[in-house]
């Protein structure tokens, strides 16, 4: 059989297409709206801390965690090798 026709097929994985969906979900120009949005109602550049309210702190660190995540996704490239963390 002749090597060249064969196709590559390789599963793609369900964090991979998410990931892929996001980034082209925020960065269209409704998606580009939407995020900012997102970033005010997270908190997202604004402290956590609720003053003598551990619960109202934790409540909005859970929010702010949100829009962090987003961004972790919309910052994710599956084109370049993966760097391998050295053990000791």
């Amino acid at each position: 059989m002749d090597q060249s026709k064969k196709v590559s097929k390789r599963r793609v994985p369900e964090k991979e297409i998410v990931t892929l969906a996001a980034q082209r979900l925020f960065k269209s120009p409704d998606g580009v709206v939407v995020l900012k949005k997102l970033s005010k109602m997270c908190n997202e550049n604004e402290p956590t801390f609720v003053d003598q309210n551990p619960t109202g702190s934790a409540y909005r660190e859970g929010q702010r965690s949100i829009i962090l995540g987003i961004r972790k996704l919309l910052g994710k490239t599956f084109d370049k090798p993966v760097q391998e963390k050295a053990t000791i």
